[in-house]
């Protein structure tokens, strides 16, 4: 749990020594060293490497699922885009397949992405959702035009909500 808030913090901007002393300050007493919170720190990158770079043929896709989200890079400063891809196996389960930073929604980076799942093993799904962004829709066609494409319910809803009236 101790390493979830360390990363959670790290992911939200604070320095190493800034988590350091924020958690000697909430529990007050010294709990770790920067040295070990930059141990913590340090796999961050290895382990979404070895997630990014993963086989994925042991996962039989029924439904693909792909959007993008704008999330902040550290606390004050910019944002970047993340491509999330996950998908719902035959079985029932559910996947995360991959996150990778998009500057875009376009088709040529969301292509990219698809082709590297492939490249991993994965096999064409039965359906894609995305909602509207034509660069994820035109992807996903792309690669896979045998694949049923379908309109995300949760987008559709919130559209057709914004143009009823109260």
């Amino acid at each position: 749990m101790l390493t979830t808030l360390i990363v959670e913090m790290y992911a939200g901007g604070m320095s190493q020594r800034a988590i350091e002393s924020a958690l000697e300050k909430a529990l007050g007493q010294f709990v770790l060293s920067k040295r070990a919170v930059s141990d913590i720190t340090d796999r961050l990158p290895h382990e979404y490497e070895a997630f990014r770079t993963r086989d994925l043929r042991g996962h039989a896709i029924a439904s693909l699922l792909m959007d993008a989200v704008s999330e902040p890079l550290r606390r004050w400063g910019s944002k970047t885009g993340i491509l999330c891809v996950g998908g719902i196996c035959v079985d029932g389960r559910q996947v995360l397949l991959t996150l990778s930073t998009a500057h875009s929604e376009s088709d040529d980076s969301c292509l990219e992405v698809l082709r590297d799942l492939v490249k991993r093993g994965l096999q064409t799904p039965i359906t894609i959702t995305t909602d509207g962004a034509p660069g994820l829709s035109k992807a996903g066609e792309a690669m896979w035009p045998r694949a049923l494409r379908i309109r995300c319910w949760f987008h559709k809803m919130q559209n057709l909500y914004q143009k009823v009236p109260p």
